[in-house]
């Protein structure tokens, strides 16, 4: 049973770009996703932050954009980076920037909010912000093609 949470549910995107990208820009498809799933869009220099009140809602609508994105735009050169964290929005900055393309990494917190029900594996303990203990990092392997196994971009 997932728990509430006071707090906000940062879910953010970047891409990983190799080459010359040959699709249309996802970004429009992912906000369209995110706010259909009842998302607060936050001003951001990323191309997507989007705040959720429920974190399993939150996962739940960055698998179907990623998804869709791999689906409807399929395009090798754009691979949708996500990271989603449980409260301040520059700590969850740093969960996505753990993350390659087409990877979905969520934190600890979300993984405890959600009681652990999620379809992922762990991937790295590490400590990602300054001042903390190490959290654990998720990759989520649910049913979308094509996930990127590479190893998380954790700071060393």
């Amino acid at each position: 049973m997932t728990q509430t949470t006071p707090t906000p549910t940062f879910v953010c995107v970047d891409y990983e770009i190799e080459g010359t990208p040959l699709g249309l820009d996802p970004t429009q498809l992912l906000v369209d996703v995110f706010s259909s799933n009842g998302a607060s869009l936050v001003e951001h220099e990323l191309p997507v932050v989007a705040s959720f009140e429920d974190p399993a809602v939150a996962m739940e609508a960055s698998i179907i954009g990623q998804w869709r994105t791999q689906r409807e735009i399929n395009d090798p050169s754009r691979r949708v980076r996500i990271g989603v964290h449980i409260g301040d929005l520059r700590e969850a900055i740093a969960v996505l920037n753990c993350s390659n393309g087409n990877q979905i990494v969520f934190s600890g917190q979300v993984d405890a909010f959600t009681g652990g029900n999620l379809d992922a594996r762990p991937m790295a303990l590490a400590r990602i912000w300054p001042d903390s203990d190490p959290v654990q990092l998720w990759l989520s392997t649910d049913s979308r093609p094509d996930i990127d196994g590479r190893p998380l971009r954790v700071p060393t």
